[in-house]
C-alpha cells in the first residue's frame, strides 16, 4: 500500500481500468480513484473494454471510455489496473503489462501482482475498499460522488453485506460513506433489483431447466446463445442468475454455465463453504474462495460437461477430507 501510494503521489497522469464486463466493485473503485486524484490535480482517464450494466446511474459513469482497441503499446501514462490483473482488463497487451507503468490494485486472490506496484489482499471485502484506505491515506477528502462510488462497490462484493468476507470493519466504513449524504436505498435497489422484464422472461426460463447432480449438491444453470436472443436479454446483465442456483439449500457447488457470444462459455462458480477459486483455477480462471469465474472457447454443451466431470471430482476430494 505504501508503495501504491508513493507512486500515486509522484505520477501526474493516468489511465484507470478494470476488467472486461465491469461490475459494481470494478466501478466503484474506478470512479472512487478518479475523483480522488483529480482532486490532488492528477490528470486521468477511465476506460474500459465493456459499458457499465444499464442499471446503474452513479455520478461518473459517463466519463468512462468505452475502448474498441487495446491501449497502445508505446509508452504513456501510467496505468492503474483496478479488481483485476492486466490480462483481464482486455486492454492491456502482455507487452505493455511486461514494460512497467502499472499500478495493480486487487482483492482476488489468483492476482499474480503483475507490475512494478501493486497493493494485493484477498482478504478485504472489495477493491473499493482499499481505494477507500488509499484515499484516505492520501489526505483525500470524500465527497457524495467518491461515497456513491465506494458504497456501491462494497455493496455489490458483499451482497449486500450478506457474504462471508464481510466484517465489523465493513459496516463502519459503510456508514461513514452513508453519512455524506448518499442515497443507499438507491444504490441497493439498482444493483440487486432493478432489471429490465428480458432478464425476468429469461430468469423464468434458464430456472425451468435448473439441473442437480450429488443429491442436490451440485446444482447449475445453463443459458445458450440462442437462449439469449429467444428472450432478447443482454448477457453483460445475467451474472446474477447464479445466485438463484446458489439458494439451493442442498447446494455446495453452484455453477452458471453462459453463452454469451456463439461459441465463448463464462461459468461462474459459487459455494457457501468450498474454495470453489480453485476448481475455477483449472479452467484458466480464478477469484475468491467461494466466488469465481472463467472462461472457456467452444460448444456449450461440451463445457458444460468439462466443468461438471471436474466439479464432481472435486466434491468427491472434499468429502474425503
Amino acid at each position: 500500500m505504501k508503495g501504491v501510494i508513493q507512486a500515486l503521489q509522484a505520477q501526474e497522469e493516468f489511465i484507470i481500468t478494470s476488467h472486461e464486463h465491469p461490475d459494481p466493485d470494478s466501478l466503484g473503485s474506478m470512479l472512487g480513484l478518479y475523483f480522488g486524484l483529480q482532486q490532488l490535480g492528477k490528470s486521468c482517464r477511465m476506460v474500459s473494454a465493456d459499458p457499465p450494466p444499464a442499471n446503474l446511474d452513479w455520478p461518473g459513469l459517463d466519463k468512462i471510455e468505452v475502448l474498441s482497441q487495446p491501449l497502445p503499446d508505446e509508452d504513456g501514462p501510467w496505468i492503474v489496473v483496478l479488481d483485476c490483473e492486466p490480462a483481464r482488463t482486455g486492454l492491456i497487451s502482455q507487452d505493455r503489462a511486461a514494460a512497467g507503468k502499472i499500478i495493480n490494485i486487487d482483492h482476488h486472490q489468483g492476482n499474480l501482482f503483475q507490475g512494478p506496484y501493486t497493493y494485493i489482499n484477498p482478504e478485504e471485502p472489495s477493491t473499493s475498499v482499499m481505494v477507500y484506505r488509499l484515499l484516505r491515506e492520501m489526505g483525500v477528502s470524500l465527497d457524495r460522488a467518491m461515497a456513491t462510488a465506494l458504497y456501491g462497490g462494497i455493496v455489490g462484493d458483499t451482497g449486500g453485506f450478506r457474504y462471508a468476507n464481510t466484517t465489523p470493519e465493513t459496516f463502519t466504513i459503510a456508514a461513514e460513506l452513508v453519512e455524506l449524504g448518499i442515497d443507499h436505498a438507491l444504490i441497493a435497489r439498482q444493483i440487486f433489483a432493478s432489471k429490465p422484464i428480458e432478464f425476468l422472461r429469461l430468469l423464468g426460463y434458464a430456472l425451468s431447466n435448473l439441473k442437480s447432480d450429488l443429491e442436490g449438491r451440485l446444482v447449475w444453470l445453463k443459458v445458450s446463445h440462442e437462449d439469449f436472443v429467444r428472450w432478447g436479454a443482454d448477457p453483460a446483465e445475467t451474472d446474477q442468475l447464479i445466485q438463484y442456483a446458489r439458494m439451493v439449500n442442498t447446494a455446495r457447488i453452484a455453477l452458471l454455465f453462459r453463452e454469451v457470444k456463439p461459441r465463448e462459455i463464462r461459468i461462474g462458480f459459487r459455494s457457501d463453504s468450498i474454495d470453489v477459486g480453485k476448481l475455477a483455477a483449472r479452467f484458466g480462471g480464478g477469484g475468491h474462495k467461494l466466488a469465481a469465474g472463467a472462461k472457456l472457447s467452444g460448444s456449450l454443451d461440451e463445457a458444460v460437461e468439462k466443468v461438471l466431470a471436474a466439479a464432481r471430482e472435486y466434491l468427491g476430494e472434499e468429502d474425503q477430507t
